[in-house]
């Protein structure tokens, strides 16, 4: 699976929705070894900003300060018109026919709740939607207007292939009840996948965390793939039973924990993949995974050799017998 993206080509786009240049501000520096930036919108009801910053040598960044603050913020960003914005998709073709029959193009959707989630902190996000439900789910429609409408002109203009649908992990226990997974997830993501299969592509739902209680509801918009399957203890299910509940409708791909190749000696890492191939692999629809890859380069030398006995285990396990 190899990872494509649409070409932005420079333009100016929030919550999916096209801003003028005007509108927009940026503010860059640095603090040590972060690299900073400052994003100003203006709203016809106001300004709202946000801080991220990076670090040199870690692939990710991080939110010090998210757009939405309060529910003055959450109306500046509702006021914000809607003006749809679409990228450039010319190189999916170029992209495809170079992959061949090795592999298929996976591209990443945020679905509604990730788009709306990703406005706040993680904290203030669950707040308000136990506080402030009414106004969390008028964000959701308006995002899920947004993102059918780029799903649409993607396939509408052949990028028909993989979609990686993120965002429902967001909806899991601890964090919500399973409620709520009915109302900001399958409400939504249920129609993507509904509109991915009517053009012949595939949806996988990513979703981190504990799945056990939200599976049936998962199930229920019938995705073709759920990654990464977690087992226990950041998951709370285990990969047999995962595989007895859904497995023959559900490609499950994951089980291997990042934080593996980070502990584990190449003799515990060979055990592990030969484990999960034995509990995922019969009956086919499964694909080993791991939940994450490490972020930062170099490469710790531990991490480097665990990767290659995963692989090397991946291989020497994973093969059915024709």
């Amino acid at each position: 699976m190899y990872f494509w993206s649409p070409d932005w080509e420079g333009r100016r786009t929030f919550f999916f929705t096209q801003i003028e240049e005007s509108d927009l501000k940026e503010e860059k520096w640095l603090e040590g070894k972060r690299k900073l930036t400052k994003t100003i919108i203006n709203t016809p009801e106001g300004e709202i900003q946000s801080i991220r910053w990076e670090e040199e040598g870690i692939h990710t960044s991080w939110t010090k300060e998210p757009f939405c603050k309060s529910i003055d913020d959450i109306k500046k960003v509702l006021s914000l018109p809607y003006t749809p914005v679409f990228p450039k998709v010319e190189g999916f073709k170029e992209a495809d026919e170079k992959l061949g029959d090795e592999g298929i193009l996976l591209v990443d959707l945020p679905d509604p709740l990730c788009l709306v989630a990703e406005l706040f902190s993680f904290s203030d996000f669950l707040i308000f939607t136990l506080t402030e439900e009414k106004i969390i789910t008028k964000l959701l429609d308006n995002a899920y207007e947004r993102v059918y409408n780029y799903l649409e002109y993607l396939l509408k203009n052949g990028v028909i292939t993989l979609f990686r649908i993120v965002g429902p992990e967001y909806a899991t226990p601890p964090y919500l009840s399973p409620s709520y997974f009915d109302k900001f997830v399958v409400k939504y993501d249920k129609e993507l996948i509904s509109l991915i299969r009517s053009y012949g592509g595939f949806s996988r739902i990513h979703c981190h965390g504990k799945i056990g209680k939200v599976l049936d509801k998962i199930s229920s918009m019938s995705p073709d793939a759920l990654d990464p399957i977690e087992p226990p203890p950041n998951g709370d299910i285990e990969l047999r039973e995962l595989k007895r509940r859904v497995g023959k409708e559900i490609t499950l791909m994951g089980n291997v924990e990042e934080r593996c190749f980070e502990v584990y000696s190449k003799n515990e890492m060979d055990a592990l993949i030969k484990k999960t191939l034995e509990e995922g692999a019969p009956g086919g629809r499964f694909v080993l995974l791991p939940t994450a890859m490490p972020l930062t380069t170099p490469l710790n030398p531990k991490i480097k050799e665990n990767i290659i006995q995963y692989i090397d285990s991946g291989l020497k396990y994973g093969s059915y017998r024709r």
